[in-house]
C-alpha cells in the first residue's frame, strides 16, 4: 500500500510552514512498512543527505492525506468537479490542526464529500460532531524522540522546581501563569529559557531548528530530563456558551449574558471558570514534557471537555488544572512528594509513546479508515 501526503512548500495565509503531523505520518507509516511518498520533497536530513518525504508526481497512491494548509491553499480546486486528487477509488484523509474555533469543515460541508476522514484536534466531548470527523492530537515525531533520549535516564536526578518557557501569551495561558507564580508552591515556578544560538550551523539540529519555525532545541529538551515538572498549558478562554464561529445575533445575545456575569466575578478576584471554556489548548510542549518524564501541567483536559483520539488520566499521566486562576492546586500540589510526582512523570512518558508515537498515530489513521474507532 502507498501513502502520498500532501503539504503545501510555502503556506501564503501565515508564517507557520512546519508540517509536524506529516512528518510523524510519514514515520509512522514508514515503520508500518507502507511505501510513503510526497507531492514535493520535505523535511531534509542532512546526515542522510535524503528527505523523508520525497517528491513522486507520477507515483500512484491509496491514500492520499492532506493537511489543512495544503486544503486552505487549494480550496478553490478541491471542490471544482473531476479534480483529479480526488479520485473516489482512493481513501483522502484530512489532518487539521487548525486550532481557532471556526474549522474550515464546520463552514464548508464540502469537506464532508471529498474526504473520508478528517482529523481534527481541539474537538469537544459534548458537541455533536459529524461521523467523518474524527479527534486528533499532535502527538510526537522521532525527532523529538531521538532528541530527548539523549538526556534523559530514568534514575536521573531532577530539580524539584516548575519550570515554564512560554512563547506566545494567549489570555489563559498569561493568567493562569499568573496566579501560579503568586500562590506559595511547594515546588517554584521557574522561567527556564533556554539560548538557541549556540547551535552548529552544519547540522541536523539546525536544520531542524530552522524548518521547525525554532520549535527545535536540545538546550530546551535537556531542561526538561532536569526538571521534576513544567507547564505545558495553553489557549484562550471565551465566553460561554460553545459555539463555532461565526457567531449569530442570537448566539451573540446568549454569550452576552455570560460575559455580565464574568465581568462582575473578575471584578472581586473570584474564579470565573463557569463563565468560560477553553480553545486552542493542544501544544507542542505538552507532548515534548510527556516524553520526557517531567511531570506535565495542562489544564484537566477533561474537566474542559476536550476529545482527544485517547485522554490522559489527571494525577495518572500529567497533573490537571480545573481553573482558570488555579483554585485549590496549589493544595493539591504540595500535598505530593517528590517520589509521587517522578512516578506520574514515568507513566506519562510510557503512555504518551503507546499512544502518540509516530507508529501509533498512523495505524489511528488506518483505524479510522476500517472504521475501528469512533
Amino acid at each position: 500500500m502507498t501513502i502520498k501526503l500532501f503539504i503545501i512548500p510555502v503556506y501564503p495565509y501565515g508564517n507557520d510552514h512546519y508540517y509536524h503531523e506529516m512528518i510523524a505520518l510519514a514515520e509512522g507509516f514508514t515503520e508500518l512498512g507502507y511505501k510513503v511518498i510526497g507531492n514535493c520533497n520535505y523535511w531534509y536530513i542532512p546526515s542522510l543527505n535524503k528527505y523523508l518525504i520525497e517528491e513522486d508526481l507520477n507515483g500512484d497512491f491509496d491514500i492520499g492525506i492532506y493537511d489543512y494548509r495544503y486544503a486552505t491553499s487549494f480550496a478553490h480546486l478541491f471542490f471544482r468537479k473531476g479534480y483529479p486528487n480526488f479520485d473516489r477509488s482512493k481513501k483522502h484523509v484530512l489532518i487539521d490542526r487548525n486550532d481557532w474555533h471556526s474549522p474550515i469543515w464546520i463552514n464548508d460541508k464540502r469537506y464532508l464529500d471529498v474526504f473520508d476522514v478528517i482529523a481534527a484536534g481541539n474537538l469537544y466531548k459534548d458537541y455533536v460532531y459529524p461521523q467523518k470527523i474524527k479527534p486528533w492530537a499532535i502527538g510526537l515525531t522521532n525527532r523529538i524522540i531521538h532528541s530527548i533520549d539523549q538526556f534523559y535516564t530514568e534514575e536521573k536526578e531532577r530539580d524539584a522546581i516548575i519550570g515554564y518557557n512560554f512563547r506566545v501569551g494567549h489570555n489563559m495561558r498569561s493568567g493562569l501563569l499568573k496566579a501560579l507564580q503568586e500562590k506559595k508552591l511547594k515546588y517554584p515556578v521557574v522561567p527556564k529559557f533556554t539560548d538557541k544560538s549556540a547551535i552548529s550551523v552544519n547540522s541536523d539540529d539546525y536544520e531542524f531548528y530552522k524548518k521547525s519555525t525554532e520549535r527545535h532545541s536540545l538546550p530546551y529538551y535537556k531542561v526538561l530530563t532536569e526538571s521534576l515538572g513544567f507547564l505545558t498549558f495553553g489557549g484562550y478562554y471565551e465566553m460561554k456558551p460553545y459555539y463555532y464561529e461565526p457567531y449569530t445575533l442570537m448566539q451573540k445575545a446568549a454569550r452576552k449574558l455570560y460575559y455580565l456575569r464574568y465581568k462582575q466575578i473578575k471584578k472581586r478576584g473570584e474564579d470565573f471558570s463557569k463563565m468560560v471554556f477553553i480553545f486552542q489548548q493542544d501544544s507542542f510542549r505538552f507532548w515534548e514534557t510527556l516524553y520526557s518524564g517531567a511531570v506535565s501541567i495542562n489544564i484537566d483536559l477533561d474537566f474542559w471537555n476536550f476529545m482527544l483520539p485517547e485522554n490522559p488520566i489527571s494525577g495518572k499521566q500529567y497533573l490537571g488544572i480545573s481553573s482558570v486562576i488555579g483554585k485549590n492546586f496549589d493544595k493539591s500540589l504540595n500535598r505530593m512528594s517528590e517520589e509521587e510526582l517522578k512516578k506520574i512523570g514515568q507513566k506519562g512518558r510510557q503512555w504518551v509513546f503507546e499512544n502518540y508515537s509516530p507508529k501509533a498515530q498512523a495505524q489511528r489513521v488506518l483505524d479510522y479508515l476500517k472504521g475501528k474507532m469512533k
